[in-house]
């Protein structure tokens, strides 16, 4: 009998979601048993229970104690940026032109137009990121940042601008194992200065700037349902085949109608369903992601196929 093992984390998942789940994939696939596990604690009891079984062990975040001998682990973990851009190269997903910023890094305005992004390699929330005049950017030595500065502990890159409109914005695309939890959009304050093109910038943005990241306490979300936009979400998922939970940030040029995936958040900190980050969210701008396209059903369907495809 084939086992799956839900490694449940107090602070990101409610305990609900994962039972209800469990509950239904017995319902749907009676030949797994599902146990779930606490994420800081050891389990003799699911040790005893899963031996000699084929087991899948699922976390959505990367476990810290809990461990299971002989079994297959799917587990967030954190990922660079240029990591996870030279796998969507390779898998054919649309990425911004990027480079790792060293110290001969010349970039030429005719190439990657008037301005740019500089964003630090291995960060969180937004960390770090700026806007800067292409001909302007240059390598700083990691000991010359602050010392809060995400890039005294990794390279900077250049990534291409990507215009989305008067007001910032991009979507954000979650999915377990490909297969769309729940979509959002998410619009900068639009007490900010607008842009009003690409190249509209007075210098770096600054107070009263235009911003240039939407995901702001101020900023406005609301449900997604473009198509095309899930499809490169469920798209992006497959450069990270080891990895079950991903919120990937999608943008549209507004110019030419272009879609890009900036990054993807690979840490599977993005179960907003249950989540405080994800109540309040939900809360404050008045919809609910569990029924969007019904994420516990869609879950429990990806966790099944996920338990068969590996034991076979």
């Amino acid at each position: 009998m084939p086992n799956l093992v839900l490694v449940h984390w107090p602070e990101r998942q409610s305990l609900e979601d994962f039972e209800e789940i469990a509950r239904r994939v017995e319902a749907r696939a009676p030949e797994i048993g599902v146990l779930i596990a606490e994420n800081k604690e050891e389990n003799p009891e699911i040790v005893e229970k899963t031996a000699g079984q084929p087991t899948v062990v699922v976390s959505m975040m990367e476990i810290r104690r809990f461990r299971l001998e002989h079994s297959t682990v799917f587990e967030g973990h954190d990922l660079p940026k240029s990591e996870q851009y030279r796998r969507y190269r390779a898998a054919g997903i649309p990425v911004p032109d990027w480079e790792v910023i060293g110290p001969d890094t010349k970039l030429d305005p005719k190439d990657w137009g008037a301005y740019v992004i500089v964003k630090p390699d291995l960060a969180r929330k937004a960390a770090g990121i700026v806007i800067k005049k292409t001909g302007r950017v240059r390598y700083a030595a990691p000991e010359t940042y602050p010392e809060d500065h995400p890039g005294r502990k990794a390279p900077m890159i250049a990534q291409k601008f990507v215009y989305t409109g008067r007001w910032a914005n991009h979507y954000r695309i979650t999915t377990l194992f490909g297969r769309t939890l729940f979509a959002i959009r998410c619009e900068a304050d639009r007490g900010f200065r607008p842009l009003e093109s690409r190249d509209g910038f007075k210098g770096a943005a600054g107070v009263g700037g235009a911003p240039v990241v939407s995901n702001k306490k101020t900023s406005h979300y609301t449900l997604a349902s473009d198509e095309d936009i899930i499809a490169l979400g469920e798209k992006a998922h497959s450069a990270f085949p080891d990895i079950p939970l991903l919120g990937h940030d999608i943008v549209r040029d507004a110019d030419t109608g272009e879609l890009f995936v900036l990054e993807s958040n690979t840490r599977g900190d993005v179960w907003l369903l249950s989540s405080g980050t994800g109540r309040s969210l939900q809360v404050t701008n008045g919809f609910d992601l569990y029924s969007q396209f019904d994420a516990l059903e869609i879950a429990t369907q990806a966790l099944v196929d996920k338990v068969r495809e590996v034991v076979g």
